[in-house]
């Protein structure tokens, strides 16, 4: 499911682009619209917000908060969430492009433009690596949603998939998932843990700090390559 987030300090302005995107999106699958009326209130629930895929973004609130220092905070919290920002004023276009924006609205948005903005939008997110790990649990299959995934824990020939508020256990090689979801953001930190990337915090002498408050040991093999990915995103290169 396609997860959007709405965030303008104008419920008028706000209802109404919802009610257009609405439906624009209404044969593209599922999806989700969420609505906040500041940038605050987004990162406020910041076990949530890497479950976003994309943030419509204004860039003035009058809770002091500008639209861009939530990107800065939202390309911490969140890398691979993407963020089309909303404006009356052109002449933030440029600085807006800073936080690898996917474009820029100019309000009032019409909906020819809007249009073309969410076209090439599901283009380019359906070429994009599987956002899904597909398992089998007690001969059921099931996909477990790769944003939600904190990281990956080998135990006792399982694997335990650690989840927002929930854990998935299945039977697959650490291994195996390492070279399966390379491409995805996953990385080694330990023989026993894969971890998703995007929730990478903060890396100490010998752990390694989630955005869920988990903290990890790190072996001196994937410390180098942990801190290289840390460094990328903490300088916004991804």
């Amino acid at each position: 499911m396609l997860q959007i987030a709405v965030c303008d300090p104008n419920i008028s302005h706000r209802k109404t682009f919802c009610d257009i995107l609405s439906k624009l999106l209404f044969d593209s699958g599922d999806y989700h619209l969420t609505c906040f009326s500041s940038g605050r209130k987004l990162l406020a629930l910041e076990k949530q917000t890497s479950l976003f895929h994309l943030v419509f973004l204004e860039i003035h609130f009058p809770d002091g908060m500008s639209g861009l220092e939530t990107a800065g905070q939202l390309r911490y919290l969140s890398p691979d969430t993407d963020i089309i920002f909303l404006t009356d004023a052109a002449e933030y276009v440029t600085e807006g492009y800073r936080y690898h924006a996917f474009d820029f609205l100019i309000k009032p948005v019409s909906l020819a433009r809007l249009q073309d903005v969410i076209g090439r939008y599901l283009n380019e997110r359906w070429k994009r690596p599987a956002d899904f790990l597909n398992v089998t649990v007690q001969r059921c299959s099931i996909q477990l949603p790769l944003s939600h995934i904190f990281y990956l824990e080998s135990f006792r020939r399982k694997i335990i998939a650690h989840m927002w508020e929930e854990t998935t256990e299945f039977y697959e090689k650490l291994d195996h998932l390492e070279e399966l979801l390379a491409d995805s953001g996953f990385i080694r930190c330990h023989q026993s843990y894969l971890v998703n990337s995007r929730h990478l915090r903060q890396l100490g002498g010998s752990t390694v700090l989630l955005s869920d408050g988990t903290s990890l040991p790190v072996s001196r093999t994937h410390y180098k390559h942990l801190k290289n990915i840390l460094t990328i995103q903490h300088t916004g290169g991804y």
